[in-house]
Formats: structure tokens, C-alpha cells, sequence
């Protein structure tokens, strides 16, 4: 077995790339100031920012400003389960 290579922001191939979109909505709460999530990669820290859940209920931190810009807040439909708007 190959050694795992590491990738950096630096080091992102540049091609072969195809653009995807989540098909569930994320279940996140806001937490202020600096956590640690045992996610299924391992502890992560986050300093400030969102805990968010994946669809097999694995816990993930999202940072304040990441969050802000690639998610927004899905509306309750009359069930009161969220849908995306």
C-alpha cells in the first residue's frame, strides 16, 4: 500500500474536477467560540464557527465564514420539517 500523500492548498491538482451538489439538507447549530469534534477523520478544532451533522450522523465543524458563504438556512414547511428554499 502507497503512503497517503498530503495535499495542501498549494498543492490542489488543477484538473480533473467535476462540480457536485448536495442532494440532503445539513442539520447545524451555531457554537461560540473555540471546539473539538470527534469526527470520523479525527479531532478537529474549530475556533469559532458552526457543528454541523452529515447524513450518517457523523458530527463536522464548519468555520464562522465558510459557513456564511456556502450554506443558507432552509424554511419549515407545514409539517414543520425543514425544505430547501
Amino acid at each position: 500500500m502507497q503512503p497517503a500523500r498530503t495535499i495542501t492548498k498549494d498543492s490542489i491538482p488543477p484538473d480533473g474536477w467535476v462540480s457536485y451538489r448536495k442532494r440532503t439538507l445539513t442539520r447545524a447549530r451555531r457554537m461560540q467560540g473555540p471546539f473539538t469534534v470527534q469526527t470520523r477523520e479525527g479531532l478537529v478544532t474549530c475556533l469559532d464557527g458552526w457543528l454541523a451533522i452529515d447524513a450518517h450522523g457523523f458530527p463536522y465543524p464548519v468555520h464562522v465564514q465558510e459557513f456564511d458563504a456556502i450554506y443558507e438556512l432552509a424554511e419549515p414547511d407545514p409539517a414543520g420539517t425543514a425544505v430547501a428554499s
